[in-house]
Parts: structure tokens; C-alpha cells; sequence
């Protein structure tokens, strides 16, 4: 059953960064690998966990980084929003968009500026024949 804590309003205290990366979490007795989806310093929107509860801790381990305590604010189907105990330190954010986030150019440094969209590959048509 689809689980929503509170209406969702549209307002986000910071913009999320796009991920498509396994990492590894535990909730209750289970351990598993799920998709990170998207993330901020407060949070991140994971695929793969069946059946959270709103409010059930969950330990999710990033890359590089010590084991994170997060509780689950929301879920639909396998899809669940997490909100961290403790938010990312800015440093531990800026290297998980440079070294994972979608989009991310390797080598750059910063956020915004090191950051294009995917993007996609031009159609190819078939080329015109030429009359003879």
C-alpha cells in the first residue's frame, strides 16, 4: 500500500540531483541493494525496498562514506523517500555529484557549473539517395 506522510506541496529546501547508482541498505533484519534515484544534503529518493512504514529507520550506505542513518517519509510501490538524521556535509555532497550524479562531467569540480543534463543521441536517418 502506497504510504504519504503529508501532501506533497511542491516546495523542496534544496533541488534534488539526479542518480542512477546501487548502493546498499538495511531495514529491520533485512539487508538488500537498491537504486538511488535522486538526492539532496537532506535526503534521497530510493528504488527497491518492499514495504517500509513511514518513519522506520533505515541504514543506507553510500559510497566512501560511514553507514547513514535515514527514516522513510513517504513511499509508492518500491519507490521511497528517505529523510537523512543528519544532513550530508556540503564536502560529502559536491563528491557524490562529481564522482555519481547523472550528468556529471569526471574531473570537474563544484556543483552547478561541472553539471550538464544527459544528453541524448541524435537520430539518424538514412541518408538521401542520390538520382542518378
Amino acid at each position: 500500500m502506497d504510504q504519504i506522510a503529508e501532501p506533497f506541496d511542491g516546495k523542496r529546501r534544496a533541488p534534488r540531483m539526479g542518480f542512477d547508482l546501487l548502493v546498499r541498505c538495511s531495514h529491520g533484519p533485512v539487508r538488500s541493494t537498491v537504486m538511488l534515484k535522486d538526492m539532496t544534503r537532506y535526503g534521497a529518493r530510493i528504488e527497491g525496498i518492499t514495504s517500509p512504514e513511514i518513519g522506520e529507520a533505515i541504514t543506507l550506505m553510500l559510497p566512501g562514506e560511514p553507514a547513514r542513518m535515514a527514516f522513510v517519509m513517504w513511499t509508492r510501490g518500491t519507490t521511497s523517500g528517505l529523510e537523512f538524521g543528519d544532513p550530508l556535509h556540503a564536502e560529502t555532497f559536491e563528491a557524490m555529484i562529481r564522482d555519481f550524479a547523472i550528468g556529471r562531467q569526471p574531473g570537474a569540480q563544484g556543483l552547478s557549473p561541472a553539471l550538464t543534463p544527459i544528453m541524448t543521441a541524435p537520430i539518424m536517418t538514412a541518408p538521401a539517395r542520390v538520382a542518378a
